[in-house]
């Protein structure tokens, strides 16, 4: 808590800046020069008013000349009444001026020669400390009348003439208007000097392109250097005082104070990287709008006081590295994702092995032995078993080699789709009855529900059977004996909506992340219990993708998984819809399948949900 005493100075500089007029705050020098001014005048007027009763006490009333050198010593004061009326300080100056000329008058007339010399050189050195050559000069021509008049009072009244005094006021009038001129020439230097600095480092920072800010020790804005905000369309008001802080991002506020502490404290160059809001745009809703930041990197640099009139500041200069930091973003998400397809690739080539080598060992294998005499069976049911292997073995490196090159000719652009009409419900059939023995072989039912009489699609139908055989291959492998998979088609709108649902062994999470991604698979081993290459799904994604339809995944460890594809009626009148790859959307499963007959129910919530 301060002291009386502590509060006086505190209490007299706040009269004093009430006194100011709201003028002067626009520029520090002037406000400065209005304060001394007030200050200057103010403690004159004081003074004078003060010896007013001792002057009573001591020589008693006043006569008529005492009076008025009395009320022409109170000028000062009504130069500071005017000052703050109408803020025109030169007016206030010239009132002052008069004021002591006019004492000069009176006291030059009464025979007072040697105080009326020194109010002319007052009156003279106010005028020459406004750094107005006008009103010096002004100044110089009412000392000159000023004299005269006095000399021609002191004839009337007193019936001689003060020669030498008349004499000695022509050159030292001239002696003060040479000073008052010097000092204004000096002090014309020092401004255009200023001038020449602030215009230099304001010209710096516009041909740079960085903001500079003038900090206080606690982070806020005293001043602007230059008008580089406003090409962001940000406006002084903006950066003063702690609205620049309010702009800083959230998360690099902490990072901003620091950068101010550290350069305050250790007395060197400080760094650090910012987002600023720069401006904002609407969001896809309309109802609110979303602030736009730029990324900074800023450099503080402490600049200590170096007397008791200046301040302590920081300044901090921000330069925009918005595109350089994109630019590193998109580097490093590039070698991510290059990594990633390597990893991908890599992965491919080890599964793919025992995709190839299986398959070519058999052919390979039971070949030989019905080309060699001595190890060709001679029962011919025998024969026909091995050439059937061969077949099999063969048709699965083709399925292989033709999965490879689809996603070639999807990721390639070169994938091209013969729209025709068909029935979905007679191609679902079909696809079920050809996963029908693998499914019973493998102790897996497969269920359909659909209408018979659904409508038509307009669709590539050889790239819809690739994508139901691929899912439905999926469910049967991934669905343990006993186990069931349902196939759903539902129309929605403009499109068909069909659904794989199996109880298998379901998708983890941070697999399903990663769903539809080429060579990926989930819980991908060399050792694996389920065979495959990983390109079924993403062929699934590239085949869907060019129809503009969409895919959404429901499923979860040991709950089975739900494979919903949407396609439109009419993939003809796709547009822009049509992508490369489609989107898909994963849904963790919370509710676990039944087996057997309730599998049905549980499904139509399922299909619900994702729906």
């Amino acid at each position: 808590m301060r002291t009386q005493t502590s509060l006086r100075p505190a209490i007299f500089a706040d009269w004093i800046d009430a006194l100011t007029h709201d003028e002067a705050t626009r520029d520090p020098l002037d406000a400065a020069r209005r304060k001394s001014f007030i200050l200057s005048r103010f403690a004159m007027a004081v003074a004078i008013l003060l010896a007013a009763p001792a002057w009573l006490v001591v020589y008693g009333a006043p006569d008529a000349a005492q009076a008025s050198i009395f009320l022409l010593a109170q000028a000062p004061l009504l130069a500071v009444a005017l000052l703050k009326r109408n803020g025109d300080l030169r007016l206030a100056q010239v009132v002052s001026i008069g004021g002591w000329l006019g004492l000069a008058a009176v006291f030059g007339a009464r025979g007072g020669a040697a105080p009326a010399a020194a109010l002319i050189f007052v009156a003279l050195g106010e005028a020459a400390v406004t750094f107005d050559q006008r009103l010096v000069a002004l100044a110089c021509a009412l000392c000159v009348a000023t004299a005269t008049l006095a000399a021609a009072a002191r004839v009337a009244l007193v019936g001689d003439i003060d020669a030498l005094g008349l004499a000695l006021t022509t050159p030292l009038v001239i002696y003060a208007a040479m000073l008052g001129r010097c000092a204004m020439r000096s002090e014309r230097a020092r401004a255009l000097s200023e001038s020449r600095k602030t215009r230099d480092l304001r010209l710096l920072a516009e041909a740079v392109g960085d903001i500079a800010l003038h900090l206080d020790r606690s982070g806020a804005v005293t001043a602007l250097v230059g008008e580089a905000y406003m090409a962001y369309g940000l406006d002084g008001r903006d950066l003063l005082g702690r609205s620049f802080f309010q702009r800083v991002h959230v998360a690099d506020r902490p990072a901003f104070l620091k950068l101010v502490s550290d350069a305050v404290t250790l007395g060197a160059p400080a760094v650090a990287q910012l987002r600023l809001q720069v401006g904002a745009t609407p969001a896809a809703s309309g109802r609110y709008v979303e602030p736009v930041f730029n990324w900074f990197e800023a450099r503080a640099r402490f600049a200590p006081a170096q007397d008791a009139e200046q301040t302590d500041i920081v300044v901090c200069v921000l330069r925009d590295v918005t595109a350089t930091k994109r630019a590193e973003e998109a580097i490093a998400a590039a070698r991510a994702q290059q990594e990633q397809a390597i990893n991908g690739k890599t992965r491919f080539l080890a599964n793919v092995s025992h995709e190839l080598r299986t398959p070519l060992n058999a052919i390979i294998g039971f070949s030989e032995m019905l080309g060699d005499p001595n190890l060709e069976p001679r029962d011919p049911e025998k024969r026909r078993e091995y050439a059937h292997i061969i077949s099999g073995s063969g048709h699965h490196l083709l399925e292989v080699v033709n999965t490879i090159l689809d996603m070639s000719k999807i990721e390639s652009g070169s994938m091209q789709l013969f729209p025709e009409p068909f029935s979905m419900s007679e191609l679902i059939d079909s696809c079920c009855d050809m996963m029908q023995l693998k499914a019973e072989q493998t102790g897996v039912s497969i269920t359909r529900d659909y209408s018979v009489d659904a409508e038509e699609i307009v669709a590539d139908k050889r790239a819809c059977k690739q994508i139901l055989i691929n899912l439905l291959s999926n469910a049967v492998k991934f669905t343990p004996a006993a186990g069931s998979v349902a196939v759903r088609l539902r129309p929605e709108g403009a499109s068909l909506a069909v659904s794989v649902v199996d109880s298998g062994v379901g998708i983890a999470a941070p697999d399903l992340a990663r769903l539809g991604e080429p060579f990926f698979q989930a819980s991908a081993s060399h050792d694996r219990a389920y065979e495959g290459t990983g390109l079924g799904l993403s062929v699934v994604r590239g085949l869907v993708g060019l129809h503009g339809g969409s895919i959404v995944v429901e499923s979860a460890p040991g709950r089975g998984a739900a494979f919903t594809v949407r396609l439109p009626l009419d993939c003809r009148a796709r547009g822009d819809a049509a992508s490369p790859l489609a989107k898909i959307e994963t849904i963790a499963r919370h509710g676990a399948l039944s087996h057997g007959a309730d599998l049905g129910v549980e499904h139509e919530e399922t299909v619900k949900k994702i729906a």
